[in-house]
């Protein structure tokens, strides 16, 4: 039965005719609104989301509470984007679930809408305390936004992506994003974008909702040692706070940092948390796919855009100002509606790699590795490129030489899949 439901709704298409906020307002009225009786965290963004999502997530669960944790997309099984306490939902619930918003809804769905629905069908029949949402593409018209009483409202980095869908420049991205604000209810954003930031506060502004903001200036990085970065926090909830991280991608200081004022702000509002066991929290956080050692020197980095490449690469960069590292192997694979050239440009400026593989990846959406090879050709000379037909041939062959894997969340799948694989043929 979970497999036959697994192919119904892979068979759904990701869009619809009306919007997704509009869909899943009906498909919460058809089940009686059981989001009323969830206390939700909810958190949007281009960049670093899920892993906000992450932090305040094992922050609560350390805390003693029974926290849901719903994100997109998944890495391996669908399951991973519904959790409770880190624990994917089983197959059992999973059918369940999924049975019951099949029976429940009168409108039109798109496969986003059937897994928001399920999750929340799921937290409210599990008693949760808490649920971190995150939401799928967007903000203003995404389904998650039909929940209308948040505890708070958290934006993460904002940067051009989806621009056909949600608008060509920052400050119109940044308006989809502020849409989940909501009346009255705090928000916790990212303030690295000057222009983002000020669509942010104005948003919040009108709707009478207190704006924290997180820029360059409330953290700082003390040091980044192989497996892990310990960093300081400084703004009106925190004053020089050090804390530590179980990873090497820099990036994710400005996410902790934004969930653990997320969580401080909760906290000044009655939630009780032990500040011991929050710092504890995140030293323990693994959000898998950012700048992951899924094995001995063999990192995945989810990053899909611009943005998250440079972030990528900074992180690379600054693990090798750390340690002493020998020269690594690049494995690069990324869909076709993404700003590929210009990502392949950033990455070309990182001097550590010393040969390049290529592949394809993200089913329909795959980019020939022909158009990738030629566009690194652009920019390097002097350096090997190669296309692979498979990320299993280059997962094969590797010599367990240092090598990063980034450019799609479907490239860190494949690679775990194919560790795997490798790993039960005993190779």
């Amino acid at each position: 039965m979970y497999d036959e439901i697994i192919d119904r709704l892979n068979s759904i298409g990701q869009f619809a005719s009306s919007s997704g906020v509009q869909r899943a307002e009906i498909l919460l009225r058809d089940m009686n609104n059981p989001e009323e009786k969830l206390n939700i965290i909810h958190v949007a963004g281009t960049n670093g989301k899920g892993s906000v999502c992450a932090y305040i997530a094992q922050i609560l669960q350390e805390n003693g509470y029974k926290t849901g944790l719903f994100t997109s997309p998944h890495l391996v099984d669908v399951r991973e984007r519904i959790r409770i306490n880190n624990e994917m939902i089983s197959k059992e619930d999973f059918v369940e679930a999924y049975e019951y918003v099949e029976e429940h809804h009168s409108g039109e769905l798109a496969y986003f809408d059937y897994l928001f629905g399920m999750a929340v069908y799921y937290y409210n029949r599990q008693n949760v305390d808490y649920v971190v949402m995150e939401t799928g593409l967007g903000g203003r018209l995404d389904a998650t936004n039909a929940v209308k009483q948040p505890l708070i409202s958290v934006i993460s980095t904002i940067s051009l992506e989806h621009t056909a869908i949600l608008g060509d420049t920052i400050e119109k991205i940044a308006t989809e994003k502020a849409g989940i604000i909501k009346p009255g209810i705090p928000v916790v954003c990212s303030g690295v974008d000057k222009h983002a930031a000020n669509v942010i506060k104005e948003i919040a502004s009108d709707n009478s909702s207190a704006c924290i903001v997180l820029d360059e200036n409330s953290y700082e990085l003390k040091q980044n040692t192989y497996g892990n970065i310990d960093f300081l926090i400084h703004n009106e909830y925190y004053k020089n706070d050090c804390f530590r991280l179980a990873t090497n991608a820099l990036y994710q200081i400005e996410n902790a940092s934004i969930a653990l004022t997320v969580c401080a702000v909760l906290k000044d509002s009655g939630v009780k948390l032990d500040d011991r066991l929050t710092k504890e929290a995140v030293s323990k956080t693994h959000w898998a796919g950012r700048m992951e050692p899924v094995k001995e020197n063999l990192y995945v980095d989810g990053a899909h855009n611009p943005q998250g490449i440079r972030s990528f690469v900074d992180s690379v960069n600054s693990l090798y100002e750390s340690e002493e590292l020998s020269d690594a192997t690049l494995l690069f694979s990324v869909v076709s509606d993404k700003n590929y050239e210009q990502m392949i440009k950033i990455l070309c400026e990182c001097k550590h790699f010393k040969h390049i593989y290529v592949t394809m990846t993200g089913g329909a959406r795959r980019l020939s590795s022909e158009i990738i090879k030629q566009t690194f050709e652009v920019y390097l000379s002097g350096i090997s490129i190669e296309i692979s037909d498979s990320v299993d041939r280059v997962i094969h062959e590797w010599d367990n030489g240092l090598m990063f894997a980034t450019g799609s969340l479907y490239l860190v799948g494949d690679v775990v899949r194919a560790l795997e694989r490798k790993e039960n043929n005993h190779d």
